[in-house]
């Protein structure tokens, strides 16, 4: 049966505008990370729609493209973040301290072997009891590792760790080669993701918000959230030009305590 002309294009102008709404969504609610060089990067298709209309027939062709929306955006040499850590220990009640956290990145080399340099400093508060007294010294224990990654193999070749207790310097203890990581496996480290950066898990984007971090307050911050493979939340948020995340979050079930909870909170980067 032949439909009359005119109601051919009707129809055609439905089935054409059932397209194009389809495509007005301006972020997938699932987006896959694609790529190994850039540490986390998600991708959200775009659909475009070419349609030809005539008296005889319809085409419509869909072609799809992919554009990268990346959580780690670029390079860094030095970062460094607030560590805010809550946790309860009973029967004591919740609690929050802190931890500077910085890294230092360089390419360099190990015994031979092309390695990333990472020196990673911790600075937080020395507390002791002194008689029944319980004394904080500010900044009193600071712990740096140097550790020497081989990327081809995802492994650490070695390194050298040593603490500083209110300014006595303890001797250095080796750090054992061989050690791999599967980064997406679960928070390890003191950035909770060891090395920092290059994770490969999928992201939801969750639209914009209003974040305030030591380095400053970004109204307009991108928030992703994921999962690692055990099962933890993560979420990221992420601001255009600055190549690291300025704060990204999540539970912690390795540390001691009930609900531990990190935050890691951007201080600056270069």
């Amino acid at each position: 049966m032949k439909l009359p002309f005119n109601e051919v294009i009707t129809s055609l102008l439905v089935i054409v505008a059932v397209l194009f709404a389809g495509c007005t969504n301006p972020a997938p609610s699932e987006l896959p990370v694609t790529t190994q060089q850039i540490p986390v990067t998600v991708t959200k298709t775009i659909v475009t729609v070419t349609t030809t209309v005539n008296p005889q027939e319809t085409i419509t062709q869909i072609n799809t493209k992919n554009s990268s929306i990346k959580v780690f955006i670029g390079d860094y040499h030095w970062i460094e973040y607030r560590n805010n850590i809550t946790q309860t220990l009973p029967p004591n009640p919740r609690y929050q301290w802190e931890k500077n956290e910085r890294v230092e990145r360089t390419e360099g080399d190990y015994n031979g072997i092309p390695a990333v340099h990472y020196k990673t400093t911790t600075t937080l508060d020395y507390s002791e009891w002194v008689g029944d007294k319980l004394i904080h010294s500010a900044n009193g224990w600071i712990i740096v590792s140097d550790s020497y990654y081989y990327t081809l193999e995802n492994t650490f070749l070695g390194g050298t760790s040593s603490e500083t207790i209110k300014g006595v310097k303890k001797p250095l203890t080796e750090i054992p080669s061989g050690t791999s990581f599967n980064k997406e496996d679960k928070p390890s480290g003191e950035m909770g993701i060891t090395p920092f950066g290059e994770m490969n898990i999928t992201l939801t984007y969750e639209g914009i918000e209003s974040v305030t971090v030591p380095v400053g307050t970004y109204p307009d911050a991108r928030k992703y959230t994921g999962k690692f493979h055990d099962g933890t939340p993560i979420s990221f948020w992420v601001v255009p030009g600055i190549p690291v995340p300025v704060l990204y979050q999540f539970p912690n079930k390795y540390l001691d305590g009930d609900n531990p909870f990190q935050s890691y909170e951007l201080k600056g980067w270069g």
